[in-house]
């Protein structure tokens, strides 16, 4: 008898060990649930999972700097000059799932693009769009404050100050006369290269009165916008050779702010050969 009591107590005890685990197995899983449930909402999504609507291909890189990876560009990429797109239907409907939209209000349909936005409740900002890498970084850091993307936005920008201060570098080494006259869009990338801007015209063709001024400046080479072109007759009267520079990505495959600065370094190098 005090052995069959013996063992019933054990097993007694051991049902009792396991109903504690059990219940203490059911404490950790709902603390786990809960701090997960916290995380949820303490943290904003994920940027990947953020669909992120930008006008225009420049813009879209200024979105991509920040850190986002689920991007939709509304203007092609192959269109020459993407602020004169005519918006479609098709475009609104897709920023209705949009978590944010980005845009530069120079832009013909960034109104549009805004009036939708608001009336869906979708956060909107508007970049200053202008290749200095100051200027990039500041405004692709307000869409990584957005997203929450911050640490990433910040590993990119180092990195991208010492890949644009190298191509500085090499220009400013490879150019003999630095005397440039520049299309007015493209005037501050040519500034922060350290080029000496003689004189600027357009956008568009510049009438007989600036050329006639320019080649009294006598500039070593045109920088022209590859966008809204201007340059050719007045470096035809120069003799020297007409620069195309892009400032939006989508010439020749061109996606990030990187593959612009690369692009524009070629064509303003390969001038020297010539």
């Amino acid at each position: 008898m005090a052995i069959r009591h013996s063992n019933h107590k054990a097993r007694k005890t051991q049902s009792r060990l396991e109903a504690c685990c059990i219940t203490d197995l059911s404490r950790s899983i709902r603390i786990l649930l809960y701090i997960a449930l916290l995380c949820l909402i303490a943290f904003p999504l994920a940027s990947q999972e953020q669909l992120v609507i930008a006008s225009t291909s420049w813009v879209q890189a200024y979105a991509t700097a920040a850190g986002a990876k689920n991007i939709k560009t509304i203007a092609p990429f192959e269109l020459q000059h993407p602020p004169e797109y005519e918006i479609k239907p098709s475009d609104l409907v897709a920023v209705q799932n949009a978590s944010l939209i980005v845009y530069s209000s120079y832009e013909r349909f960034a109104k549009k693009l805004a009036e939708t936005a608001q009336n869906k409740n979708i956060k909107i900002i508007a970049v200053y769009t202008d290749n200095i890498p100051l200027n990039i970084i500041a405004e692709s850091k307000k869409i990584a404050e957005s997203l929450g993307t911050i640490e990433e936005h910040a590993k990119w920008a180092r990195s991208f100050t010492s890949f644009s201060d190298e191509i500085r570098a090499r220009i400013a080494s490879s150019l003999p006369d630095k005397r440039v006259a520049v299309q007015a869009y493209v005037k501050t990338f040519a500034e922060w290269l350290g080029l000496d801007v003689v004189g600027t015209f357009g956008p568009g063709e510049p009438s007989p009165a600036v050329v006639l001024d320019l080649i009294k400046k006598k500039p070593a080479m045109i920088l022209d916008n590859y966008h809204n072109p201007g340059g050719k007759a007045l470096a035809e009267s120069l003799g020297v050779p007409n620069v195309l520079l892009i400032n939006f990505p989508g010439k020749d495959g061109t996606r990030t702010i990187e593959d612009v600065f690369l692009y524009n370094e070629k064509a303003i190098l390969g001038q020297i050969v010539k």
